[in-house]
């Protein structure tokens, strides 16, 4: 969005005069960083402040941000433009602001799709394929954290996914959002995190491995070998296999409150649902013992590889039972479950996730579902050309991940 640049044109040019130096970020004192780091009501007051009210100045600072970052970062030029119009209403510029919108150089129809989907998020997660390097939460979506939300003016207008509950909760509680904006709702957030919760909410659906909650209704209700879970928890850690029932006499039920029947997999998979539907799809392999048949420490992690997959070739039997389980889930509209085929052919759901990794492309995938969801359009032209750029950078930062060995495309 390039907004109000023609009102500047007799201040700026946009293209570099013959002989000028090439582009570089401003010199003025402390400017390092500023311009991506603060929010726009900040950086206008700091631009005024520097530049001394002096609007041909702050102008000429901004109008060079956008002129050479619009094709490559949009959103970055677009934030660029609201600091302009924030700069006019904090000089009480209403004649810039009130000027005739005939020579505004673009209309809303045309306007960057990117950055138009918010995304509650906490910088210290550790869930790097979000943050990593700028992409996800900086190039198309836009992030909100517990370190930013009083300082980014929301637009209530945006839809958010909730990647972190607490921060959705601030911004409900403080009125900057929308209930009905939101997808993946804190209210229902627990039905996935907890494997005690996903076990009741499915019941005793033939797609799941039979599952009690205690070691007496286990050790006569199941057939061994059994798989004792923590109901919270991740990456396989505190799982443990329990090969007799003589050995459940050391299981603590302090640490463990939910036993599976264990099924011997022959394959095992990954998939993230958006409404009901596959959007992305990974085969996972295992790389140690305890991933491959569970034996090893309950302390000890489950180590994954990961291989890209073609929604195309989504077997149908796979297709029919994720139908069913989006359904279950449908309070959750972004959705992950991990699932596998056992020896006998038979197809079982064993986890669920609202708040899922996302490597690859995945966040491309899930940025345009929840957009067109959303807004009832498709993304333009210009947005899906630069996430699909972004796409390609994405997998190729996963692909040289851990030396190459976790990663592939099958």
């Amino acid at each position: 969005m390039l907004k109000y640049l023609k009102l500047f044109e007799e201040f700026i040019t946009e293209k570099k005069p013959k002989g000028a130096p090439d582009f570089h970020h401003s010199d003025a004192p402390d400017a390092e960083g500023r311009f991506r780091d603060l929010s726009p009501k900040k950086l206008a007051a700091w631009l005024i402040k520097t530049r001394k009210k002096d609007l041909k100045r702050i102008s000429g600072s901004l109008t060079q941000q956008v002129v050479f970052n619009r094709k490559s970062d949009p959103k970055y030029a677009d934030k660029m433009e609201k600091t302009r119009i924030e700069v006019y209403k904090q000089l009480g510029r209403d004649d810039l602001l009130n000027k005739d919108e005939s020579v505004v150089t673009e209309s809303k129809d045309t306007e960057s799709g990117l950055g138009k989907i918010y995304l509650a998020f906490r910088e210290d997660s550790g869930q790097r394929w979000w943050t990593y390097k700028g992409f996800a939460g900086d190039k198309f979506f836009t992030q909100l954290h517990e370190n930013n939300i009083d300082d980014v003016e929301v637009n209530p207008d945006y839809p958010i996914l909730t990647y972190h509950t607490d921060t959705v909760k601030k911004l409900l509680k403080s009125g900057k959002i929308k209930e009905e904006n939101i997808y993946n709702h804190p209210a229902h957030i627990s039905k996935s995190g907890s494997k005690e919760e996903f076990h009741k909410l499915v019941g005793e659906d033939e797609n799941i491995p039979k599952t009690v909650y205690s070691k007496n209704d286990a050790l006569e209700n199941l057939n061994f070998p059994i798989i004792a879970k923590p109901s919270k928890g991740h990456s396989g850690i505190g799982i443990q296999i329990i090969e007799k029932p003589d050995l459940m006499e050391d299981v603590d039920e302090k640490i463990f409150d939910t036993f599976s029947e264990y099924i011997d997999k022959a394959e095992e998979h990954r998939f993230i649902n958006f409404k009901g539907k596959p959007i992305f799809w990974m085969e996972r392999t295992p790389l140690n013992e305890k991933a491959k048949n569970g034996k090893g420490e309950a302390k000890e992690e489950m180590e994954f590889g990961y291989a890209k997959r073609d929604l195309k070739d989504l077997p149908k039997d796979y297709k029919k039972v994720l139908e069913k389980f989006c359904k279950i889930y449908e309070d959750l509209p972004y959705m992950c479950f991990d699932m596998m085929k056992g020896k006998d052919g038979k197809v079982y759901v064993i986890e669920s996730n609202a708040q899922p990794g996302v490597p690859f492309d995945s966040t491309v995938e899930a940025y345009k579902h929840i957009y067109e969801d959303f807004y009832k359009k498709p993304l333009d032209e210009q947005s899906l050309t630069k996430l699909n750029e972004y796409a390609k950078t994405m997998i190729e930062k996963t692909l040289k991940k851990d030396g190459g060995k976790r990663f592939s495309i099958k």
